[in-house]
């Protein structure tokens, strides 16, 4: 139990923390190292060891084994709920305390990578004579999974449901899409946690959460007694639940802090095209600008659906609006912000019975889905005006996740995984009112593909088996 006195101490530095001024490390505390000042550290050597020692180790019931986090993952990991962030800072805290025992390193702490200074799968990870290699992987470059969007001024919200709300963000861009550049079993919601790369991608993340929540400017998250964490921080019955007052407030409170704990400001570079690129449409650009619109296809009208089927191209889906269609998508504009249903609002594009190919399962690559790119990028505006989400393995995977706990909760959630197509949908009311289009004989909805290889594979990725966009009747 946590004594009252503690547990309001550990408010008040909820409160605190934005007003704390930006000063050297704090003394007492370990330090959680970027990768690139770790791996030339005292302790690169006890990770390696630590990771050796728990593959070799064939318990899966016992925590000094490696198997017994990816199914701690695969049994509580809440994706796409509340408590996403605060769930995986404790199963990082639980995860590094192993390492340091199985290793007898008691300074061992769990680095993190930086990919918005480094975005390239760092060197030690690719190298097959180390323990923190793993075979499958399709990507090295994770450019185009980043974003400056959970940075903005504007983004003082913490939680789910509300507007302008970090944890969504934050898993939307980058977690997702590193997941599903890096590819292999890193694409994978239920697999992810047995590649090595998979622990320092998240502890890059939680390094974020910690530099949004001292960033200050307004940004706050719900006070540790809030219902927002009642959930369950469970992590295998051989480790102690971690309380939720814990993981919801700061990394100082579990004893830890990173050595930079400031938001990224800037992006780097995204990676050169492929060479003899003719064949694919060079669609890509710096995450933030718009990309060439990609060549358009005639999908079905509003209200109606048809297969789909994406690749190695992007693509447009031109949906024609009939007179009585344009109008009740401008009705839907119309409305005050806030007015749409919570989970999709009156305009949505909808992707039903989503299924991987044996291709698209190996990750490498997601789409970003855009309503009514520009002919012109030029002076368009920002990309986050015509986003509406994101389409790879990672998120095909998590949408049957979900459907699978329906009536199940927690125990269903991997029971007939990837057995039945996923549904995916993305609001489109709110971008509509951004852009404001004058001319609604069309919606155009574009896959705009993205890579983590210079040499990405060619063919059939993601099979969807109705496209649609829907807009429902405004009363």
């Amino acid at each position: 139990m946590i004594s009252r006195r503690r547990f309001l101490q550990s408010s008040l530095s909820v409160a605190l923390v934005p007003l704390l001024p930006r000063v050297a490390l704090s003394t007492g505390l370990r330090v959680r190292q970027s990768w690139d000042a770790f791996c030339t550290g005292p302790t690169y050597a006890s990770l390696c060891n630590a990771v050796s020692l728990m593959c070799a180790n064939k318990n899966s019931r016992d925590p000094a084994s490696w198997s017994y986090w990816p199914a701690v993952h695969n049994t509580y990991c809440p994706h796409g709920k509340p408590y996403f962030l605060a769930w995986h800072r404790g199963f990082l805290y639980r995860f590094e305390g192993w390492l340091r025992k199985v290793s007898g390193d008691p300074n061992l702490v769990l680095p993190y990578w930086n990919y918005y200074a480094n975005p390239q799968v760092p060197s030690q990870f690719l190298d097959p004579t180390t323990p923190l290699y793993h075979s499958g992987r399709t990507g090295s470059d994770v450019s185009g999974a980043l974003s400056l969007d959970p940075f903005a001024n504007n983004i003082i919200n913490f939680q789910r449901g509300l507007t302008d709300a970090f944890e969504p963000l934050l898993e939307t861009r980058p977690h997702n899409p590193v997941h599903n550049l890096i590819g292999g079993i890193m694409s994978s919601v239920h697999y992810s946690p047995w590649d090595p790369l998979f622990w320092v991608h998240h502890a890059s993340i939680d390094r974020l959460w910690a530099a949004w929540s001292a960033a200050g400017g307004g940004r706050q998250q719900p006070a540790p007694t809030n219902s927002y964490w009642n959930l369950s921080f469970q992590y295998g019955a051989a480790i102690k639940p971690v309380p939720a007052v814990w993981t919801t407030t700061t990394s100082r409170y579990f004893g830890y802090q990173y050595d930079d704990e400031t938001m990224p400001t800037s992006l780097p570079a995204p990676p050169p095209p492929p060479p003899s690129s003719s064949a694919l449409a060079p669609t890509f650009s710096l995450a933030g600008t718009l990309p060439a619109k990609p060549a358009a296809v005639a999908g079905p009208p509003l209200g109606s659906s048809a297969p789909l089927a994406l690749d190695e191209h992007s693509l447009s889906v031109d949906v024609p609006l009939s007179a009585q269609g344009a109008s009740r998508v401008r009705s839907a504009m119309l409305q005050p912000a806030g007015a749409s249903a919570a989970n999709s609002g009156p305009v949505r594009v909808v992707l039903d019975d989503v299924r991987l190919t044996g291709l698209g399962k190996k990750g490498g690559y997601f789409y970003k889905v855009y309503i009514n790119l520009p002919d012109s990028s030029a002076n368009a505006g920002h990309e986050r005006n015509f986003l509406l989400g994101m389409v790879g393995p990672f998120e095909i995977e998590e949408a049957q996740m979900k459907a699978a706990m329906q009536g199940k909760g927690m125990q269903g959630m991997h029971a007939s995984a990837g057995s039945k197509g996923a549904r995916l949908e993305f609001p489109a009311t709110d971008a509509l009112r951004r852009i404001w289009p004058i001319q609604l004989d069309k919606l155009s909805v574009s896959f705009v593909r993205v890579d983590g290889s210079k040499r990405p594979s060619k063919g059939q990725t993601v099979r969807i088996g109705a496209f649609s966009v829907q807009a429902d009747p405004v009363k």
